[in-house]
């Protein structure tokens, strides 16, 4: 057994997951280039506020960031993917000047009005939406909130009807249908560029350091009173009391703790390096196959982990990732194929700017 030090840390119950960074994914795992042409499918949506299909809305000229042949792009919509895009770049660590700020604009106005004259450009092909992939956005967009009630209810706070909701995620649908038909199914990509590709960006194929873990909570809360947040400090320091006994920690996981993991004795599955919150993080990595941290306190709750299996850093042979690359490289070829082609229907659409 493996004790360690009693540490604070201000997080609530679970030991928080943090979010990956992408150069850390293989390339299964990577967003596609044509989903990633269409900027924003259901986030932007979600940040915009109140929004509305251009062409299903009548809307005033402060409503308008643009009119594409006729079809307005709502103002609403465009704030959102601008607002998006600016958390993305700060998220990097970038500042953003107010010159950086104006071209920004107006760079995200110009993909909208590209991604219009595609979409509309997808319809006079006949192409429709695919309902089973709009479902599946939908199905993933809910498994972001807790329950179907909080997920109605920040509709309704940021006014907007589910009808618009889908209908915006069947436009992408349409535009993404375009694309693959018009460009994905035509575009080579040649042996050279996939081990070109593969060299050149080894750190995407690079499985970091992962351990599984299983996990034990009890739960504890600020405003308890000190005897009850007492009573809890007990029955951690009686767990790792039965566990230094010998008793099973799954069986003590099912039986003792507060963790939504206790229906599967605490397991966490693997996680890698940099998922978990600094002070868990240290005490699990530290630990060999079998061992156990001590308790970690933590604002909300007591923890303990154990390490069942390690596995150590590996990069993904080339044969194995040969069809995820050729797949990227092909998607990525046919968004740049559909870009141009929205630059040049651009020179010939009829397009109104409508920002300041």
């Amino acid at each position: 057994m493996k004790p360690y030090g009693a540490q604070r840390t201000n997080r609530r119950q679970e030991p928080v997951m943090k979010t990956e960074n992408s150069k850390q994914l293989p390339i299964a795992h990577r967003p596609s280039p044509i989903a990633s042409f269409l900027i924003v499918i259901v986030t932007g949506i979600m940040a915009m506020g109140s929004s509305a299909l251009g062409e299903e809305r009548k809307s005033q000229p402060a409503d308008k960031a643009a009119i594409v042949n006729g079809v307005p792009i709502d103002r609403a919509e465009f704030d959102g993917e601008l607002l998006m895009v600016q958390k993305a770049i700060l998220g990097y660590g970038k500042p953003i000047t107010a010159n950086k700020a104006a071209s920004l604009q107006k760079e995200v106005l110009e993909s909208m009005v590209r991604r219009e004259i595609l979409y509309q450009e997808s319809r006079k092909s006949g192409i429709n939406p695919d309902e089973n992939a709009v479902d599946k956005e939908i199905k993933a967009l809910k498994q972001q909130f807790s329950s179907e009630a909080e997920y109605k209810n920040e509709l309704s706070r940021r006014n907007i009807p589910e009808e618009i909701l889908r209908a915006r995620i069947e436009r992408n649908s349409a535009v993404q249908q375009y694309i693959e038909r018009q460009f994905a199914a035509k575009v080579t990509v040649t042996d050279s560029e996939m081990v070109s590709y593969y060299q050149g960006h080894i750190d995407l194929f690079t499985q970091p350091l992962q351990a599984r873990v299983s996990h034990i909570l009890i739960q504890t809360d600020p405003k308890w009173e000190e005897t009850r947040k007492q009573e809890a400090s007990r029955k951690a320091e009686q767990i790792m009391k039965d566990l230094k006994n010998g008793k099973d920690f799954a069986a003590l996981a099912r039986e003792q703790s507060d963790s939504p993991t206790r229906t599967s004795g605490g397991e966490l599955g693997y996680i890698k390096a940099g998922q978990l919150e600094k002070p868990f993080e240290s005490a699990v990595f530290a630990l060999k196959p079998g061992e156990t941290t001590g308790i970690i306190s933590a604002e909300y709750g007591f923890h303990i982990f154990k390490l069942i299996d390690k596995k150590p850093e590996t990069v993904l042979a080339y044969e194995t990732v040969k069809e995820k690359i050729q797949q990227f490289l092909r998607e990525e070829k046919a968004k740049q194929e559909a870009d141009l082609q929205a630059k040049t229907l651009r020179e010939k659409a009829s397009v109104e700017i409508l920002l300041n």
